[in-house]
Order: structure tokens, then sequence, then C-alpha cells
């Protein structure tokens, strides 16, 4: 995978336009009639532009913002609650990822469980810089839309993995999306990837169940709500600090 990575339409509005003699009943009814092909032209172009939101290969659904630009990430070990952390990976050991380009705007963290329900779960927080004439955000939605019709295409998987289902998630962070992948029949993987302003929270989680000397995948179910859940928690608590 490549992650490490509507304000409601106002109801319509009924209107009586009550009859007077004359001319004047004609001028307001024909007033009313333009007005009201008028509004109804304006929801459907506005209707129109919200549909396309999301259904191209650089983005998914929008969800209403929902924090502000950052220059530094909290630790992902701790971004996520141990809670989450618990129902995911039981019992699971923890381990702060140190990489060279580890910085204040990236941060990433593993929980790993080996045995006959092995699972395999990796929190990663990027907080993208401007470029050129490209604020923060702008970079952010950039990087946001390669990855997700990079993870979607399954570009980059071993000859031995297989895309099963790829989504648009609204209502974690501004933008989101999920896929599911098979590696070799014995291992379920979903990556979670989520934005909030120009900060990234990508998640992946991983794992199979060991029966009767063969190991069955995590569920496409299980992968997916199990790495929505914990890019939730984390979004939730950066919006907490916005």
């Amino acid at each position: 995978m490549s992650g490490r990575r509507r304000a409601p339409r106002p109801a319509g509005r009924s209107r009586r336009v009550w009859a007077v003699a004359g001319t004047l009943a004609v001028v307001v009814a024909v007033c009313a009639v333009a007005a009201f092909a008028f509004l109804r032209t304006g929801d459907t172009v506005r209707h129109k532009a919200s549909s396309k939101e999301g259904g191209g290969p650089q983005s998914s659904p929008m969800s209403a913002p929902g924090g502000s630009e950052r220059d530094v990430v909290p630790d992902a070990c701790t971004a996520l609650s141990q809670k989450v952390a618990d129902d995911l990976a039981p019992s699971a050991d923890r381990t702060e990822m140190d990489q060279a380009n580890q910085s204040d705007q990236h941060s990433e963290c593993a929980w790993s469980l080996y045995g006959d329900m092995g699972r395999q779960l990796t929190v990663e927080l990027r907080a993208m810089s401007a470029q050129g004439k490209n604020n923060a955000t702008a970079v952010a939605v950039q990087t946001y839309g390669t990855e997700w019709e990079s993870d979607r295409a399954g570009k980059d998987l071993a000859d031995t993995v297989e895309v099963r289902d790829s989504r648009g998630v609204s209502g974690v962070g501004e933008q989101a999306y999920v896929v599911y992948t098979v590696d070799k029949g014995e291992v379920g993987a979903a990556v979670a990837n989520a934005r909030l302003a120009n900060v990234l929270v990508t998640v992946h989680y991983s794992g199979g169940d060991g029966q009767d000397g063969a190991t069955k995948p995590l569920s496409s179910s299980d992968a997916t709500n199990g790495a929505l859940s914990a890019a939730r928690d984390v979004i939730s608590k950066l919006q907490s600090q916005s």
C-alpha cells in the first residue's frame, strides 16, 4: 500500500400566490414563476456540483471541515486510544517506528500480535508542508488523491496480493477511504487513509486466524471496520485539539 503513510440543502419552500384583480395578479404570478425557476436552476447546479465530489480518482466523499493546519503531529503511539488498540490487537506488543524521516511532522507506531490469531496494526500521522503556491492543505489533498488512486488500483503490491474492495468513506475527517486486500488467501488487510486539513492519518490493519492447520484471512468487514475505527479515533483526538 502506498499509505504511510454538506451542509444540507435548505428545505424546499412552497409559495402561495394569491390572486388579485387585473394586471397586478399577472405580474405577481409571472415574477413568482421566474424566481422559482431561478432558484431551482441554482439548486440543480449546486446538486450536480456536490454529486461530483469524491467521484473522481483523486478524491472521496467530503465531510464538513473540522481542523486547522498543523506543523506538528502527536505521537502516533498515544494518538490512538488504548481501548481501540486493545480491541483490534489485544495484548499486542507496541513499537514506536524509528525511521530516518521521522520528525515533528511524521510519527508512526505499530501493534503486533503473533500466534493463531495474528494481528498487525500500524498508525501513521503526517503533516504536509506548503509547496510553492500551494498551501499545506492543498498539498495534503493532492497527496491523498494520489494515494487513493494508487491503493485502490493495487499499485506496488506483491503478485500474491489482490485488491478485493475499495470505497470512499464520509464522516472520518474531511476525506477518507478504505481498501481491503488478501494475500495468498491467508492474510486479510485493510488500509484506511483520512485527511484533516493538512494532516493525513493512515492506518493498516491485517491478520489471519489459524483453523485446522490452515489460516483464514481477516474478513473484509473486520479489517475495514477495524482500520476505520482506528482512523476515526485518531481524527477525533486531532479535532479535539484544534
